[in-house]
């Protein structure tokens, strides 16, 4: 019996196998992004996600032969790394157990463990693949100066343009109408209240306001639909470009 967990930055799946790939149990929790809610939020989060599948299936975690936890920003910070590591056995009671970065549940759940490239555009953004035993990563450096095409990216890319929008620094389009009647705002200003305040400028919190961004775009805001258009070009560069070349034996282009 399998353990396999892909945490994210808004939501952690849950799932457990048999031998033959038959699906015991599944289960959903918020997400596990540790620099976001802290070690001890990540833990409840996975001790919370697992309780759940065991008891979906009447089993207990010493029944596991083995189990998977694929984590956000896994590998990122070396002083974080055995905090992380140890979560596990805390929840487990056992070390049949390995821990990853989320992008390898990514490029092995859509390609089988085949040879090939993952792109991930969620809340956060990244590629990785495999080939020939090589592996590779591109992005994903954090919210502040990377994620390209992620809907973290895609919402900020959107709140600038609309502080463009409402400074008369740019004309108005369905972008500026939206988000007024969408959060309402009685002042243009009351967006600030709503980032910092009420989303806690939490990466996730604010990625959700990347529907509002895509909504305007489909309205017709040439400007939003612009800021739409980069996003499989930034995610998609992240690819094909530095992961590429390395899988391919070519790491310096």
């Amino acid at each position: 019996m399998f353990l396999g967990i892909d945490g994210g930055g808004t939501k952690t799946a849950f799932a457990l196998i048999d031998g033959s790939g038959n699906v015991l149990a599944r289960h959903q929790e918020r997400g596990a992004y540790h620099v976001e809610i802290g070690m001890e939020g990540t833990a409840t989060v996975l001790a919370q996600g697992c309780r759940a599948v065991f008891a979906g299936a009447g089993v207990n975690p010493d029944q596991l032969d083995f189990a998977f936890f694929g984590l956000p920003a896994y590998g990122e910070d070396r002083t974080a790394q055995a905090a992380l590591d140890e979560l596990p056995r805390r929840i487990l009671g056992h070390d049949r157990y390995l821990c990853g970065n989320d992008m390898v549940c990514s490029w092995s759940g859509s390609l089988a463990c085949a040879d090939g490239i993952s792109v991930i555009a969620g809340t956060g953004s990244m590629a990785y693949g495999e080939a020939d035993g090589r592996r590779a990563r591109a992005g994903r450096w954090g919210e502040l100066f990377s994620d390209e095409g992620s809907a973290h990216w895609i919402a900020r890319a959107g709140l600038a343009l609309f502080s463009r929008m409402s400074d008369g620094r740019t004309a108005r389009g369905p972008l500026y109408d939206l988000l007024r009647e969408r959060l309402r705002l009685e002042t243009d200003l009351d967006l600030c209240g709503i980032v910092y305040g009420e989303l806690n400028a939490e990466r996730s919190r604010v990625a959700g306001l990347a529907r509002l961004v895509t909504e305007a775009a489909a309205l017709g805001g040439r400007r939003a639909r612009r800021d739409g258009r980069r996003r499989p070009y930034g995610a998609g560069r992240s690819a094909y470009d530095p992961a590429g070349r390395v899988l391919h034996g070519r790491p310096d282009g």
